[in-house]
């Protein structure tokens, strides 16, 4: 990942990585196998060594040629070994080793500048150091590419001949030996810039080389990704074709079994078998859109304490036949986003519960250290079927079920595990499974314990995401209670099939529809003064969306019960829903919570 702006340490860190790399790099090359050059540069020396054996002494001749011999086995059969992988501290000893000998080997070279220097001609002497100068700029762009090692070479190749020129040479040799000092400066800088310019290009291939293993790496996961996608969609087709080709071939047998007659017990096993695949198929689009809202991070995270002891004892209670059993410390408080540790749990939860056909579910906190702090683990233990070992990583992939082998859709769809690995990648929680075939399964997280200034938000943090009475409580009506007929009800809905369902449910129930397919219309149509309640889409044509048709319903009459309708209830519209006294249904709205809608609105409307 690239790093961001808050954080400064880590593109030092990188400089400071790509600087090593640079320095490995630099000292691989110095030290490469040049064995055609020396040879030549040994050949050249040969002859420089018959020449001055000719003209000054064949024994000091003999003397620096077998340096120059000793050397060049040095370096041509006992080549300096690099450590593999590099460290910073193998690379520093790998660079005095590296400059050690190179200074040996350029020192041999330069102490030409002595043993071949004849005091008594003038011409031999600047003959030398014209060969020692051209033997510099040749060692400059061959001997070594690391800086202080090049730099070490060349202050010892010119050195003897400048002492010696300035101590024992003519006065013209006295002058070359001053323009050797000034070369050695030249060349020093030379040295340097050759350096930086060669590390430059150096980074450029590293970056370079960096760039394509990133994209690489990037092509690769977008592919990972893609397989994922379609394999994802797939299963989601497959699943999502099941109660959908189940309510066509039932619509069928219902209307044969109308056109032929048949019994009311056939009848409403059919209407029976309608009923169980819509909610097999409402189920699969809802946990399909909550996994969604995860991967879109549409929701954001509001860590706050919660309570766990009441929130374990109302997924149990919601569980219901008091399978599931709680043991949790009352002072339990840990430090979490509300909704989403609900969610984790209560899919958990779900899950432990139709994969135990007998025995019961166990919901387990105890305090545990971590660090300097506190944590508390948290188990969801059942005796259920188990998991093998070579299955517990697949199970909290998407569409997986262990012990479903034949997709039974009353068994869920296997989506709960794998809500639960994205919301705890978002909590920053890791849940482990433990378990094994006929033995029942563990599945465990930790959370860190609230601190203890906030313990005051731990009262709102049990409850669930903020719900309205239709949604979830019977508003203090009597469901059995039957609806005045007559009852004025505005539906407004752009998509004509959902409209006409409501409109026939409605009729059904002798209650009086109103309804308009957008919010202009209504305003412009309907007597407002007359309505009993409304139900308004929030996704509308034109300019007022169905939130805006409701502010305008209330003010013009703040008694009507109003219902925002939708496919997408999120937490922020159940919040704005409950601030304004409004109901939210989440589409596909069932009977039974229209029903307990209408019973309250009536029952307002008396009061």
């Amino acid at each position: 990942m690239t790093p961001t702006p808050a954080s400064p340490p880590a593109p030092a860190a990188a400089g400071n990585g790509d600087r090593f790399a640079i320095q490995c790099e630099v000292l691989r090359l110095s030290i490469r196998p040049i064995g055609p050059v020396l040879l030549a540069q040994y050949l050249l020396n040969c002859g420089v060594a018959a020449l001055f054996a000719w003209q000054v002494s064949l024994a000091r001749a003999l003397a620096w040629i077998a340096l120059i011999t000793g050397v060049t086995v040095m370096r041509g059969f006992f080549p300096q070994r690099l450590p593999e992988p590099f460290t910073p501290a193998s690379l520093r000893e790998a660079q005095r080793t590296h400059t050690l000998r190179t200074a040996v080997w350029e020192l041999a070279h330069g102490l030409a500048g002595v043993l071949l220097f004849d005091p008594a001609r003038a011409d031999l002497q600047l003959l030398l150091g014209l060969i020692i100068m051209g033997m510099t700029l040749s060692s400059a762009f061959s001997v070594s590419f690391y800086t202080p090692a090049t730099q070490l070479a060349i202050t010892l190749l010119l050195a003897p001949i400048i002492l010696t020129g300035l101590w024992l040479g003519a006065p013209v040799m006295a002058a070359v030996a001053v323009i050797g000092i000034g070369l050695t400066a030249m060349m020093w800088k030379l040295v340097a810039e050759r350096s930086r310019q060669l590390e430059e290009n150096i980074g450029l291939r590293l970056n370079e080389h960096r760039l394509r293993e990133q994209a690489l790496v990037g092509l690769r996961a977008s592919e990972q990704a893609q397989a994922e996608r379609l394999r994802f969609f797939s299963a989601a087709n497959h699943d999502l074709r099941q109660p959908v080709m189940a309510i066509g071939l039932q619509a069928e047998v219902l209307r044969q079994q109308l056109n032929d007659g048949a019994s009311m017990e056939a009848v409403q096993h059919t209407v029976g078998s309608l009923a169980r695949a819509q909610q097999a198929l409402e189920g699969l689009t809802n946990q399909l859109l909550e996994i969604g809202r995860i991967e879109a991070a549409v929701d954001p995270l509001r860590p706050t304490s919660v309570a766990l002891a009441p929130l374990l004892h109302e997924l149990a209670r919601q569980a219901g036949n008091g399978r599931v059993l709680v043991r949790c410390p009352p002072d339990a408080i840990a430090w979490s986003d509300t909704v989403s540790l609900r969610r984790v749990l209560a899919n958990l939860v779900d899950n432990a519960v139709k994969f135990t056909p007998r025995g019961r579910v166990l919901l387990a906190v105890r305090a545990r250290r971590r660090g300097t702090g506190q944590a508390w683990r948290v188990e969801v233990r059942d005796s259920g079927i188990g998991i093998a070992p070579e299955a517990q990583q697949r199970v909290f992939d998407d569409f997986e079920q262990i012990g479903n082998v034949e997709r039974n859709l009353q068994r869920g769809h296997g989506l709960g595990l794998a809500i639960v690995r994205r919301l705890a990648a978002q909590l920053g929680i890791e849940v482990t499974l433990r378990s094994a075939p006929g033995r029942g399964s563990v599945f465990a997280f930790e959370l860190p314990a609230a601190p203890e200034g906030a313990m005051g938000a731990t009262g709102a943090t049990v409850s669930p995401p903020p719900a309205t009475p239709a949604a979830g409580q019977d508003d203090g009506t009597d469901t059995a209670c039957t609806l005045r007929p007559g009852l004025a009800v505005l539906v407004v809905e752009d998509n004509a099939v959902v409209a006409d369902s409501l409109t026939a449910l409605l009729r059904q129930w002798e209650v009086e529809p109103r309804v308009y397919g957008s919010a202009a219309e209504a305003l412009a149509l309907a007597d407002l003064h007359a309505l009993d309640a409304a139900l308004c889409d929030i996704r509308l044509p034109g300019a007022l969306d169905g939130i805006a048709l409701a502010e305008r319903l209330q003010r013009q009459k703040p008694s009507l019960a109003i219902a925002l309708i939708s496919a997408d209830i999120n937490e922020a519209t159940q919040r704005l829903a409950a601030e304004r006294g409004w109901h939210a249904l989440r589409k596909p709205v069932q009977a039974e919570e229209l029903r307990r809608l209408l019973l309250g609105a009536q029952q307002q409307a008396r009061g």
